[in-house]
């Protein structure tokens, strides 16, 4: 039979498939991200951790460990997460070295891409570390409880990790930094770590707000408005880490002069007293020679009711102050230092400098300062930098040569006194308020001496303690040889005075050599 037409079959896409490759770990998803209450980094390990049923601690070690210290391999007496952490683990959700590390290794393993925002490290460049970071862990045990009762994550958001934050404000509640069952505060990752457990017992912390405390902490309005706003203000620098990019560390001094110029009319002196700071220190802001603190770049924002984001990422405006109750200075001003009076002339000040370098004993910079009727040193260094430096110095080794001199004649007269018992050089240190170390390294022939004492002294009194023991272990040795019995070593430990006495390794070759002695041994 003829087919005159061509049956058409199913083609097949011969092409290798596009298969997305496995993470080693499982991809778990950050609670919060892009928002405020973003999840911590040192809960999102403890999360991992639970996720795969392992302490955290031992996912710590079995898997990040290898990343972050070259040539890390487990073993069961490697003992915690301090062996790859050093107790640093507070430093975890900032923007240090272990963060940086921690984070590639992190997202290799769980092939996600988002965890950076579960740190501080976004404003590295711009935000010191100091003060920074909670030293413990803290957090909202009502929150704990509501999240609970909801089925909602567990997790520790970032913010309860940072050390400006005190109080939860849905619950106007101060976070808690100790357990309510072992009353042990918890690192912010510990072995046993589990977001809503305590690392140390184990037990839940989270309670119901009735249930919260008898006499709950009152806060005043005053806490409350400062807590609402330093965490708003937290909480949207947290929540735009994901999407911005690291502002520069050109920033601050950039906003901070800019400042200066709207508000003080470019006047630092006038701008540092407006915001309650040192002029010194705001200078150096100013000039990017150092940057201030969060708690200082919080209450610097507050004051001039600027909020911390555009601060720190937008150029500010004479429009950003309309609303500022600070007056704005039409003129600068006057810097003239009323904190001393000029009366002398450049010439009389200098040849007050060199005249102090040649006295005995040689002046300290603010004695100098008084001759010369001014109240601070910095007008010394004013008129001569290296002169100033050469005195300060010259000062500092007298003091420090006074200071041995006085510790040499200590040590002398306890030599002297001839002292009995003679005391131990660390119970000199201690008299004295000091440490050995300190006298060993000004004194150390004085320091030599008064150990050897002590040490003949120790000497001497091993001798008469162990004449003693001897002594006691013939006498019982005797006794029991003449009821016949043989005088062994547990045998006479029971009518010693200090029955443990006998296990001493004098003890036990006295004992041997008076069973000889009796002939119970050859």
């Amino acid at each position: 039979m003829l087919v005159n037409k061509l049956e058409a079959y199913e083609s097949w896409n011969i092409e290798k498939p596009n298969i997305r490759s496995h993470s080693r770990l499982y991809a778990l998803e950050p609670v919060g991200v892009g928002t405020p209450y973003v999840e911590s980094l040192t809960s999102y390990i403890a999360r991992l951790a639970e996720t795969h049923s392992v302490p955290t601690g031992m996912l710590v070690l079995h898997e990040l460990a290898p990343f972050l210290k070259e040539g890390y391999t487990f073993q069961s007496k490697d003992g915690g997460i301090d062996q790859i952490f050093a107790n640093q683990t507070k430093a975890l959700n900032g923007m240090g070295t272990w963060v940086i590390k921690l984070i590639p290794a992190l997202e290799s393993l769980t092939l996600r891409n988002d965890l950076k925002s579960l740190t501080m490290l976004n404003w590295a460049e711009i935000i010191p570390q100091r003060n920074l970071l909670h030293s413990v862990r803290a957090w909202c045990p009502i929150c704990y409880e509501n999240w609970h009762k909801n089925e909602q994550i567990i997790y520790e958001p970032l913010l309860w990790s940072l050390n400006e934050i005190k109080v939860c404000i849905h619950h106007n509640q101060h976070l808690c930094t100790k357990c309510p069952h072992c009353q042990k505060e918890n690192r912010l990752l510990a072995w046993d770590s589990r977001p809503g457990y305590c690392s140390k017992c184990r037990k839940w912390l989270g309670i119901s707000q009735e249930n919260i405390s008898s006499e709950p902490v009152q806060l005043t309005e005053t806490e409350i408005e400062w807590q609402n706003w330093v965490t708003k203000n937290l909480g949207d620098l947290i929540a735009s880490a994901l999407n911005l990019s690291s502002p520069p560390k050109e920033k601050i001094h950039e906003t901070l002069s800019a400042c200066v110029n709207i508000i003080a009319s470019g006047n630092v002196a006038a701008f540092a007293k407006q915001i309650g700071r040192g002029r010194t220190q705001t200078h150096r802001w100013c000039i990017g020679k150092s940057l201030p603190t969060i708690d200082t770049l919080l209450d610097i924002c507050f004051q001039l009711q600027i909020s911390l984001l555009d601060f720190l990422t937008k150029e500010v405006s004479i429009t950003d102050f309309d609303n500022l109750h600070i007056p704005k200075l039409e003129e600068p001003i006057r810097t003239v230092r009323s904190s001393y009076k000029i009366v002398n002339t450049p010439t009389e000040v200098l040849q007050t400098l060199k005249t102090a370098l040649t006295e005995n004993p040689p002046p300290s910079l603010t004695e100098i300062v008084k001759r010369l009727g001014y109240q601070k040193t910095s007008v010394l260094y004013y008129h001569s930098s290296d002169l100033s430096k050469a005195i300060a110095t010259r000062y500092a080794e007298y003091q420090k040569s006074e200071k041995v001199d006085k510790l040499k004649l200590i040590l002398e007269e306890i030599l002297a006194n001839q002292e009995y018992p003679p005391p131990s050089m660390q119970e000199v240190a201690e008299r004295f308020g000091t440490n050995f170390h300190n006298l060993k390294k000004h004194c150390p022939e004085l320091c030599c001496k008064i150990s050897s004492r002590y040490a003949t002294y120790c000497k001497d009194e091993s001798k008469k303690r162990i004449g003693i023991l001897r002594q006691e272990i013939r006498q019982v040795a005797l006794k029991l040889n003449a009821e016949g019995i043989k005088p062994t070593n547990s045998r006479i430990s029971e009518s010693l005075k200090t029955p443990v006495a006998i296990l001493q390794k004098e003890a036990i070759t006295i004992a041997k050599e008076i069973r000889h002695e009796l002939g119970w041994e050859e």
